[in-house]
Parts: structure tokens; sequence; C-alpha cells
């Protein structure tokens, strides 16, 4: 805290206050948690990748992809709309409630879902050119996934950040431990990696419900927070409609125009620049929104927010091209490195967090902030989707890449422009 405190007055030009204190302070229980559990799945995935190959690799990572596609509708951004509204305010029975409501919401969501997923599978398994049986593992996955979203978009939105570190903890060590013994008994496939990740969000899910269930008193589905809490959520499902497209369209794209070879080398590139980022992000971001969510005027947050851009650019894209060519190095001899390729995924990572900040912020308006993250959403996503159909076949794996920062940089630019007054009030 005395390093964090120094690094804050040379930044800011002024003493913390105990509310940054605060503040701080839950990032650091949530972080020593996320890196702890970030070195476990960082070395689940190049093991992964190095052992099983670019193939195999690739296999999973596209079920991985679709499953993130058809987590959308079962979870319909109600997990946000939770997050938003049980943080507001320290009232235990207005949290359960809300928890109460969105987790019943979302049960009814995901059983709808995956009846229609089953009956459409032959058609939907074309439109995403992946084998039927593969598309039923991509069910799977989306449904356990979503309630392990639920279960800690919960604990974030009670201020539980200490019980949230350690369940970060508990991810990474049952996910390396479960690939470990699937390696042992010399399961060398993609279901390998999927298994254990199907495992790891199972017990997890399981342990932090049944830990949790005598907290809530009783079951308190409230029919007045349905209106709320579902107003919310559509606008902000657009946008997470949008981050699921251009975060995982790229993948798409490259196993219709290139190979599944391809898929997993891309993947091997993004994965430590882009999915690395976004890990560090959602350490920062699980105590950031709902802290600001509490707050009535933003402006002060933005231009904290403006001062510290500048060293996320010249600190954080040096620093992502050294981790992408380590992390290159132990994925081995089959995902050669590329050096045009390890500095646009750099330079795209970095994008990704600067757009998400300011992203973050309008989402904590309320409804009127979140429809121009969800408009901003919606113009990467075009933008991710058209550039890609163009740049992919021309330029191959540095197509994706470069239509990630080009989209990113009008995201930012639509952000700041229509989201201004919001910003500076």
């Amino acid at each position: 805290m005395k390093l964090v405190k120094l690094v804050y007055q040379r930044v800011f030009h002024e003493e913390m206050s105990a509310d940054v204190q605060t503040f701080l302070k839950n990032v650091l229980y949530v972080s020593i948690g996320s890196i702890i559990s970030a070195v476990f799945v960082i070395i689940f995935t190049i093991l992964g990748g190095r052992i099983l190959g670019p193939v195999e690799y690739g296999k999973f990572s596209l079920i991985q992809t679709v499953a993130s596609f058809l987590l959308i509708p079962m979870l319909l951004g109600f997990a946000t709309a939770m997050l938003k509204y049980s943080s507001e305010k320290n009232d235990f029975q207005r949290q359960s409630a809300i928890i109460i409501t969105t987790s019943t919401l979302v049960l009814l969501l995901t059983t709808v879902c995956i009846f229609i997923f089953i009956i459409f599978t032959p058609w939907l398994s074309k439109l995403f050119a992946i084998p039927p049986e593969f598309f039923h593992l991509a069910i799977i996955f989306a449904g356990i996934w979503v309630f392990y979203t639920i279960v800690t978009s919960a604990l974030r939105g009670l201020n539980m950040m200490k019980e949230y570190s350690i369940f970060q903890i508990v991810y990474g060590s049952i996910l390396l431990l479960s690939f470990f013994i699937f390696i042992i008994d010399k399961r060398l496939t993609f279901g390998t990696m999927l298994y254990s990740m199907l495992i790891t969000y199972f017990i997890c899910t399981l342990t932090i419900i049944v830990m949790n269930m005598h907290k809530f008193t009783r079951w308190n589905f409230e029919r007045s927070l349905v209106g709320l809490l579902s107003k919310y959520a559509l606008i902000s499902c657009i946008g997470g409609i949008s981050a699921t497209l251009y975060f995982n369209v790229d993948t798409i794209m490259i196993s219709r125009y290139l190979n599944i070879k391809d898929v997993g080398i891309y993947n091997a590139y993004t994965t430590i620049s882009i999915g690395g980022a976004c890990l560090l992000f959602s350490m920062f971001i699980a105590v950031f929104f709902p802290t600001i969510s509490r707050y009535e005027k933003k402006g002060i947050i933005f231009k904290r927010t403006n001062k510290i851009i500048p060293y996320i650019i010249i600190f954080g894209v040096p620093f992502m091209i050294v981790c992408e060519f380590i992390s290159l190095k132990f994925y081995g001899n089959k995902y050669p490195i590329d050096w045009i390729w390890v500095i646009l995924a750099s330079i795209a990572s970095i994008g990704v967090i600067i757009e998400g900040l300011y992203s973050w912020i309008l989402n904590s308006v309320g409804s009127s902030g979140a429809k121009i993250s969800a408009f901003c959403a919606i113009c990467i996503a075009v933008t991710n989707i058209g550039l890609n159909i163009l740049l992919i076949p021309l330029i191959n794996i540095a197509g994706g890449l470069l239509s990630t920062i080009i989209s990113f940089i009008i995201g930012i630019l639509i952000l700041l422009y229509f989201g201004r007054a919001y910003l500076n009030t």
C-alpha cells in the first residue's frame, strides 16, 4: 500500500482519500487471487497448446468460441444488471432479492435455450462450421459457464472481494490439477482441456452456492425487480452480443478461410496478448465497476482515467510484447514467432483495455450510459467483421489482428464523442 500511495501521488498529484484506499485494497485482494489463478491458467493454456499441438488446440478453441456465442441468450445481460444494482447499496435484503430474482430468470432462460439449441443442432452446427458432436459439447460448456458467471458476479455484487479472490485461486488450482490428471491418463485430445474446464466450472459453482446458501434466509423472488433488471440487461446484452462477436468472430473467420491449425496458432497469439490483457483488466474491473456505480458524478473518475491512459500505452505495449515472445517460446516450435503478429497482438491488447475502461465508466451511469456503450460495441463488431472478411483472405493471421486494432480505435473515438456529456459531469 505504501508503494501504491507513492505511485498515486506521483500520477494524480494529491493525497489518497479513504475511499480510494478502500477501493485499492479491494483491488489488491482481487489481484492476489487473480494473479495466482492467472499463473495456473497460463500454465494450463500453454501446456495444452504445446502438448496437444495446433490442431487439437484449435478444436478446443473453436468449441470454446461457439460456447461463448451460445452463452449470450442464456445470460442475456442479467449478470451485468445484477452486479450493477446489487452493488449500488449495502442493503442485504435488497441485494439478496436482486440475486435470487436474477438467478431464477437465468435458470429459465438457460433451460429454454438448451432445448432450442438441441432441436436446431443440424442447422446451427452448419452456421458455426462445426461438427454436431462439437456443437453438443459447446452447449454443455455454455450451460455450466453461465451459472459460474452468475455466482461469481453475486460475490462481487455483495462486495465479498476476499471470497471472490479465494475462489479465483480455487478455480486455477482445480483447472490445473484436473488437466494433469488427464495428461497422466494419456488423453491427449482437445477433450483434455475442455473437460478440465467443465469440471472446474462445475465444482467452483457448486461450492460457492453451498457455502453461501445459508445467507439467503428465504427465496426472495420479487416481480417488481424484473422490469428494472430486464431493462438494463437487454441494453447490456446488445453490448455483450457485439463483444462476443468482435472477440470471437476472427476465430470463426480463420476457421472458414484458413484451417483448424491456423486457429490454434492464432489463439496462441491472442490468448496471451488480448486474453492476458482481458484477464488483468478483469481483476481491476471486478472492483472498479461496483465501486463507481455508487458515485453519481463520473467526471472525476473520467479525468483520472485520462491521466493513466498514457502510462498504459507507454508501459503496456512493450510489456505485452515481452510476454507474447516468452509465451510463444513455451508453446514450442509448432507455433512460429512472427514479430509483426507479436507487435500487432500487443497493440490490440492495449486497445481492448482502454476501450474497456471508458465503456465500464459509461455502464456505471445506468441505462443511458449503457446504451452508448452498447452502440459502441455494435460499431466495433460490425467494423471487425467487415475487416476480417476483407483482410484475413489477404494477409492471413495479421488480418485478424489488424482488424481488432482498427475496430477498437474506432470504438474509443465513439465512446469519447457520444459519452462526453456523461463522462464530463
